[in-house]
């Protein structure tokens, strides 16, 4: 059996304004701080766990307030989907662009973004981490500080039959999923 926790990083000022902020390093906003401070007595403990995080500022700072005593191990698989020329913007920014266009009103799971990556993209990126978690036999407690594309491509490969599409997966910042892995009997809830 396995045992994962699925933390989302918390808050960040590009996501106050709405930004798409994906592949840029940015920190967590003083109120992304403040709220992760006011969530931590109700963080489970997660002793024996292994802590993974996609190395980027706003994962570690999230990893680091909830649990500041735990050693870090980086992956840039985690990382969240690389938005390209769109980084930073708003809707309102781009949505006069031919190029934005195409890329939301089609298939933006399979759309790249331009000088970026699709979402396809990422979750291949994601998921080939994610399985060399799956076939480890020492990797059994494992909690995984990363990003709301990510954290959806990851439910959405292992619970299919919830039939959800990557935004019905989506948590909110500072939040996650917990994910009991034991064969046909797998579970999951979400936490904070």
């Amino acid at each position: 059996m396995k045992f994962i926790y699925l933390f989302r990083h918390g808050l960040t000022k590009e996501a106050e304004l709405h930004l798409y902020c994906g592949s840029t390093d940015v920190p967590l906003s003083p109120k992304g701080k403040k709220l992760l401070q006011s969530q931590k007595a109700k963080m489970p403990c997660l002793e024996g766990f292994e802590f993974y995080t996609s190395g980027m500022k706003r994962s570690n700072q999230t990893a680091t307030i909830l649990y500041p005593d735990k050693i870090l191990k980086t992956d840039s698989r985690l990382c969240e989907m690389d938005f390209g020329l769109f980084e930073c913007k708003s809707y309102d920014e781009l949505k006069d662009y031919d190029l934005y266009q195409k890329w939301i009103q089609g298939n933006n799971v399979e759309n790249i973004c331009p000088h970026g990556e699709s979402g396809a993209m990422m979750k291949a990126r994601v998921l080939s981490f994610f399985n060399e978690i799956l076939n480890s036999k020492e990797k059994n407690k494992i909690a995984i500080f990363t990003h709301g594309g990510p954290i959806a491509a990851v439910m959405e490969f292992l619970f299919p039959q919830e039939n959800k599409n990557r935004y019905e997966w989506q948590c909110g910042f500072g939040k996650g999923y917990f994910v009991k892995l034991d064969g046909d009997n797998s579970s999951f809830e979400k936490f904070a």
